[in-house]
């Protein structure tokens, strides 16, 4: 998936003075390929010994949700078939590099992903199509990598009955209470850089500048702009010049008189 990583410049007062997005070089993908492997070694021999372990595990999408992702990609002109074929996945994302709408389709297909968790269950990582995976690196990071350091370390010490029981009890507690932790950081991180971002752009109400259509309901539009990065509502109310009604399938809102469309991705 091709989705911009950005960050808020501050000034020494720590006001936000503008945003950029990270530049995601090759030695970035050099270092990432090397995390996801020490990840996917230490989960391989926790499996082989027989040790139950935390895992960072992401389901399959539903069909449901594939099929909907299928019906917008045709809509926007994408030749495929099933997007329930992986590949066929890894096919469209490929084809969307350099066209308009890359972002909205990028967009579309994290949406219709399920959320990664901690989980003892061997279910796999659907997104990186490993069937054996867990969170090592980053130690200082993250509580989950402790509780997997820890599982190593007592496995080359050699793990008794009682505690090899003891950890199968344990772990499923754990599993849902980092899981619910990850998501409120997520939730704390995303809320207090949204109020930088509105604190920033106090003093450009009235100015015009470009965006990207981000999100489609019945009610407006979601705005991301391209120079700040910052997302916004248009509401449909202030869309004086139609009437315009909510194409859920194909994600657009159409005005009934003048059949103007604004899409997902515009």
């Amino acid at each position: 998936l091709t989705l911009p990583e950005v960050k808020i410049d501050l000034d020494k007062n720590g006001h936000v003075a503008g945003a950029h997005v990270v530049e995601n070089t090759e030695s970035h993908q050099i270092i990432e390929e090397f995390m996801l492997s020490a990840n996917e070694a230490v989960a391989e021999r926790l499996r082989d010994k027989d040790i139950h372990f935390l895992r960072r595990i992401h389901q399959s999408p539903s069909l449901r949700k594939l099929k909907a992702l299928t019906e917008f990609v045709k809509e926007l002109g994408y030749n495929v078939s099933s997007l329930e074929s992986r590949f066929e996945l890894q096919k469209l994302l490929n084809m969307s590099v350099g066209r308009p709408d890359q972002h909205a389709v990028n967009f579309a297909t994290l949406r219709s992903l399920q959320r990664a968790i901690y989980s003892p269950m061997d279910e796999g990582h659907y997104a990186l199509a490993s069937d054996c995976y867990c969170h090592f690196t980053s130690p200082i990071r993250r509580y989950p990598d402790l509780v997997v350091h820890r599982s190593l370390r007592e496995s080359r010490q050699g793990m008794d009955a009682d505690r090899r029981a003891e950890l199968t009890e344990d772990l499923p507690d754990v599993a849902r209470h980092t899981s619910e932790r990850e998501r409120r950081a997520n939730d704390a991180e995303r809320e207090l850089v949204q109020w930088k971002k509105v604190r920033f752009m106090a003093d450009k109400v009235g100015d015009e500048f470009q965006g990207y259509v981000t999100g489609v309901s019945a009610f407006g539009l979601y705005i991301e702009l391209i120079e700040h990065f910052v997302e916004g509502m248009v509401h449909v109310s202030t869309m004086a010049d139609d009437y315009y009604r909510f194409v859920e399938r194909a994600h657009v809102l159409r005005g009934e008189k003048n059949g103007r469309v604004f899409r997902l991705g515009d």
